[in-house]
């Protein structure tokens, strides 16, 4: 990153070229910042003073203290930071004892409110200083982790590009911005969230407007970083709309193992290519290869329907404390739970695609309940978990009993065959559910609209969210949270789009004949049947997954080599 920001020809054009970065740490960046100026000066003495007559004092009284003078700053809230960093920076050469450095302990996101406190310019060493470089690896803290007063200073501030639940990252690209003179470069790891998140809409927006991107290296949604726990991204720009109309995009191709000697330089682990400005959608940047991105366009333009069209989506279940309401077999049976509010129960984990793993909890139905006094059994259990359950918001509001669940949802909603599926997941794991099973919130329902039930099947529905097709298309637009894990959340799911085949009956079939191989196959594990017949049975399922996938390709008119794209992208996790 900092070859990139700091090249020989700025700083023979000019010394003064000024450095920073906004939330410092121990100083990595910035070290490094020092270590390349010193070098360009020591190696460029004659063509720097040729082109600028009035360093030549300052530097040969000391190179050191001209570049801790006049290109680097630095700013963080720690302040055990902000002293390793001086330290760090000071035992680079020799200092007169009353000198200081431009690192200075304070939160730079809200550098406008101490302007207003402080009144006089000169009390805010950073107040009229313009950047050429703003550097860094700010912090990443979800909407989740940020205390409610703080958000709401941050909103007034970054109003343009911050909502109520996005990332604290966001605000750094924009005061990065504000510290940038026109045409500085900003050169930021940050998480990748913002490309496709829907809070990041606004922030997407003001890159586009503001910046000229040069660069994006996105990581693909693997952590390369040791320490870091979100995907990230490394965005290059320019400050000001210049005239290009495409970026480069360096898009890692593989999951790298931990022990992997991971070289960030290495072009050979990244796919190359180029992006147009104007394609950037600021509901979502789609960043693939061109090809990929036709054969995107193939699929989404023949869509018949948006999914939002012919269907609901539901979430699951929040109890609110699930030590309470979830209870197992045994539990039950001790307890003597009353089963009238007994229902099955089933999360995230549970769920494959086209079935599940064996259902072994139920959930305490408590809003079901008009007398809690007619379950004796269920209060006992639950009464030791009240003072933790009257602490629920929606108890304190007064809008639910104690005993009540804190979303049970409508009950009609698990009341009839649905496709239930996890929010996330490395790929698509839909299932039907004829069993009225009730889900968490980690899990999303999909209905089909009562107008649209003589269109299309519940099954035709699931064997098109499950194939090939629709994973690829889904992927494109989804964020990616992880080593390969997508959020499979409706408000992106929801607004893809599906064909109706004229072989809907056929298609129905098949899924039905997977799902009662996989019934056979729970008959045999209990049994304890050889593996042999288990064996048998997967094979059948796998041939029925390719015959859909087969309908669905010749549906789609695609061709042998964006199918073989497809399957690359499926399968080899590329």
């Amino acid at each position: 990153m900092i070859e990139e920001g700091i090249k020989e020809e700025y700083i023979i054009e000019n010394p003064y070229f000024k450095v920073i970065d906004p939330a410092c740490g121990g100083g990595y960046f910035l070290i490094e910042a020092y270590e390349k100026i010193k070098f360009i000066i020591n190696n460029n003495y004659e063509k720097i003073i040729c082109k600028n007559p009035g360093v030549k004092m300052q530097l040969d009284n000391s190179v050191h203290e001209f570049i801790l003078k006049n290109n680097i700053w630095g700013t963080d809230i720690d302040e055990f930071a902000v002293y390793m960093t001086t330290i760090s920076l000071l035992l680079k050469g020799t200092t007169d004892d009353n000198f200081n450095l431009n690192i200075y302990k304070k939160d730079i996101l809200l550098d406008e409110e101490q302007n207003l406190l402080n009144i006089l310019s000169d009390k805010n060493p950073l107040n009229d200083i313009k950047f050429d470089l703003v550097i860094g690896n700010p912090p990443y803290i979800g909407h989740k982790k940020i205390s409610k007063i703080y958000r709401q200073r941050l909103i007034h501030y970054y109003y343009d590009v911050f909502s109520d639940k996005a990332d604290i990252s966001f605000c750094f690209i924009k005061k990065g911005y504000n510290l940038l003179k026109e045409n500085g470069r900003l050169i930021l790891i940050t998480s990748r969230y913002f490309i496709e998140s829907p809070s990041g809409k606004f922030l997407r927006k003001f890159i586009k407007d503001s910046f000229t991107i040069e660069s994006l290296i996105d990581f693909n949604g693997y952590k390369v970083f040791k320490g870091i726990g979100i995907s990230p991204l490394i965005i290059k720009c320019i400050k000001g709309k210049k005239n290009n109309t495409e970026f480069n995009v360096y898009k890692l191709k593989k999951k790298l193992n931990p022990n992997d000697d991971f070289n960030i330089a290495n072009e050979s682990i990244y796919e190359n290519f180029k992006v147009k400005l104007i394609e950037l959608d600021d509901k979502g940047w789609i960043i693939i290869n061109p090809l990929e991105k036709l054969i995107f366009k193939k699929i989404d333009f023949q869509g018949d329907y948006k999914l939002e069209d012919i269907c609901e989506s539901y979430q699951g279940i929040i109890t609110g404390c699930d030590d309470a309401f979830i209870v197992d077999a045994e539990k039950i049976n001790k307890c003597k739970l009353e089963r009238g509010i007994l229902k099955p129960w089933i999360k995230n984990s549970y769920i494959q695609k086209y079935t599940k793993t064996a259902v072994n909890k139920y959930i305490l139905y408590t809003d079901l309940i008009k007398n809690i006094d007619d379950y004796p059994n269920t209060l006992e259990h639950i009464l030791p978990y009240k003072k933790r359950l009257e602490k629920r918001r929606e108890c304190i509001k007064g809008i639910r009993k104690w005993y009540e669940l804190q979303w049970g949802r409508n009950l009609e909603v698990f009341k009839s065959p649905k496709i239930i599926f996890p929010f996330k997941s490395e790929s698509s794991r839909f299932m039907i559910d004829y069993d009225n099973l009730f889900c968490s919130a980690d899990v999303y329902i999909i209905k089909i609209k009562d107008i649209f039930l003589n269109e299309v099947t519940i099954e035709y529905l699931t064997a098109f969210l499950n194939s090939s097709i629709f994973e690829f298309y889904f992927k494109t637009v989804a964020k990616k949270v992880g080593d390969n894990i997508y959020d499979f959340y409706p408000n992106k799911l929801m607004r893809l789009r599906i064909k109706i085949g004229e072989n809907i009956n056929f298609i129905s079939g098949r899924v039905k004949k997977i799902i009662s191989y996989y019934n056979d196959i729970d008959k045999l594990l209990k049994s304890k049947s050889s593996a042999e017949e288990i064996d048998k049975l997967q094979t059948k399922i796998f041939k029925e997954i390719e015959k859909i996938d087969e309908y669905f390709f010749t549906l789609y008119k695609l061709k042998p080599d964006e199918i073989k794209i497809i399957k690359n992208k499926i399968y080899c996790n590329i």
